[in-house]
Formats: C-alpha cells, sequence, structure tokens
C-alpha cells in the first residue's frame, strides 16, 4: 500500500522563505514605475518615441511585477491552509485511535490468556 504525507515542515520552510516576495515584488513595481517616469520626464518632449516606449515598458512591467506579488501571496496563503488542513488531519486521526484503543474490551487489549492483563 502506497502511503502519501504531506511534509508539514518542509512546507512551512518553504512559505516561510516566501514571506516576503510579496512585498519585495510590489517595491519593485514601485521602483520601475517611478524610474520610468523619471527617464520618460528626462528625454522631453521631442523625444516621443522613446516616451512611447518608455510608457510601455512602465504599464507592462510593472503590472507584471504586482501579478507576480498576488500570485506569490496566493501561493503563500495556500500553504499555509495546506499544513493546517494536514495538521487537523493528523490530529483528528490520532485522537480518533486514541479513542478506540482506550475503548477497546480488556480481553482485545493484546492479552492471550485469560485473566492476564
Amino acid at each position: 500500500m502506497t502511503r502519501y504525507v504531506l511534509d508539514t515542515d518542509g512546507v512551512t520552510r518553504e512559505r516561510l522563505a516566501l514571506a516576503d516576495d510579496p512585498a519585495q515584488l510590489r517595491e519593485c513595481a514601485s521602483v520601475v514605475a517611478a524610474t520610468s517616469a523619471a527617464a520618460m520626464s528626462a528625454v522631453g518632449p521631442e523625444g516621443g518615441y522613446v516616451r512611447t516606449a518608455l510608457e510601455r515598458f512602465r504599464t507592462v512591467h510593472a503590472h507584471a511585477l504586482d501579478a507576480v506579488a498576488d500570485a506569490a501571496t496566493a501561493l503563500g496563503d495556500r500553504l499555509d491552509r495546506s499544513t493546517v488542513e494536514a495538521r487537523s488531519v493528523e490530529l483528528f486521526v490520532t485522537t480518533a485511535l486514541a479513542e478506540a484503543a482506550t475503548s477497546l474490551p480488556a480481553a482485545m487489549s493484546g492479552s492471550s490468556h485469560p485473566g492476564t492483563p
């Protein structure tokens, strides 16, 4: 029989490693937006093509970084839920097994001789 186990410690480690990524990605999006806006103003009115290219770059890359930050946040949330769900199932099963073990009749407790504990 194959047994599948969720490595909750590994998932928790990965979740902690991912924890700061959304904020860093959003900071990058802000830096991209501010830097490209500064570049656009430095080009001046005579650099229409360059301004257009910089505006496209700014729009695409800032939105892309925000989207990746949203995805990292969603992944982190899902990792949190997976860990909690796995731990809840383990606790439920362990509790059920403990209750079943304590409610066994004395004859079924493992002794093969009647009257022997």
